[in-house]
């Protein structure tokens, strides 16, 4: 029998890209939902409670946990914190309490959101000083995973962008249906990152877990620029009017939560490893373009 991983948030952008495509694994998802997800067994199950996350565990007993479910709004953190520390804190002390127990190995997502952005892109040595509430706790939850006597794994990534249907809009999706529709759009030009692609992202988590790897490791896109500049290149890549994209500050775009500005993530450790390079943006788009259900559900772009 090959390798068994359970995604928690299945039905989620990441979560579904782990469980839908063919990996040579047994995946296993899981979620609050009750629609199943993927094309093997799934687990409808409350994560906020620890014994219903015990019990699943000792039922499924997978070689790792991927644990994608999480509350990504960064402003909502900030503003309902209890909300925030139930669903990004208390959930990983569930799962890592249940893993150590069985001796399941356990990843936890993370962001560039635990730096303070003042000289990014980061690597996994860099020191951390989160700005925000979100960042503060997925911090805090990094710490939960690498504790001793665990077998954890955390990878930090940012601006996850990809497409399939019934999942919430991103990054790319959104300004695509804002520009196609000839919406005028501000984008901020002064938070930088390096998008990701989720295909990219689940490739590599199902390779670091074949390897049994442990720690800490970055996974970002090849490609560094701002938000503005990100939307300009969907512009321009998909045929649109980039004129449509306004350049404006974070001062002046009132979110609540602080950002990390100049920001972003090293890779080399991670490419080191596994021998792998994150996507550009240009490759990660032209992916997007060949998927069947993209092209069908976004005709105005072709």
């Amino acid at each position: 029998m090959g390798m068994k991983l359970l995604v928690t948030g299945a039905h989620g952008l990441l979560g579904r890209s782990l469980l839908e495509p063919d990996f040579d694994a047994e995946m296993i998802g899981c979620g609050r939902g009750e629609t199943p997800v993927g094309k093997g067994a799934y687990h409808p199950v409350e994560l906020t409670d620890p014994r219903a996350v015990l019990a699943l565990l000792e039922k499924v007993r997978p070689d790792w946990v991927i644990h994608t479910a999480a509350l990504t709004d960064v402003d909502r953190c900030e503003s309902d914190r209890p909300l925030a520390l139930q669903i990004n804190l208390d959930i990983v002390r569930h799962l890592a309490s249940a893993c150590r127990q069985l001796n399941l190995g356990l990843v936890q997502l993370s962001t560039d959101y635990v730096f303070d952005g003042q000289n990014g892109p980061y690597s996994e040595q860099d020191p951390t000083n989160p700005l925000s509430y979100y960042g503060a706790i997925k911090l805090q939850s990094e710490g939960v995973v690498l504790q001793e006597g665990l077998k954890g794994l955390v990878l930090r990534t940012l601006w996850l962008y990809g497409y399939l249907p019934e999942t919430r809009r991103n990054l790319v999706t959104w300004p695509l249906e804002a520009l196609a529709r000839g919406d005028q759009l501000k984008m901020v030009d002064d938070q930088w990152g390096n998008p990701t692609h989720v295909h990219d992202l689940a490739q590599v988590l199902v390779e670091l877990c074949r390897r049994q790897v442990q720690g800490l490791f970055h996974l970002g896109g090849a490609t560094y620029l701002t938000r503005y500049q990100l939307t300009q290149e969907l512009a321009r890549f998909f045929g649109l009017d980039s004129g449509l994209v306004q350049p404006i500050s974070t001062a002046t775009a009132g979110q609540k939560a602080p950002r990390p500005l100049r920001s972003g993530l090293r890779t080399q450790a991670l490419e080191s490893l596994l021998g792998h390079t994150p996507l550009s943006l240009s490759q990660g788009l032209e992916r997007l373009a060949d998927q069947e259900n993209f092209r069908r559900d976004f005709p105005n772009l072709f």
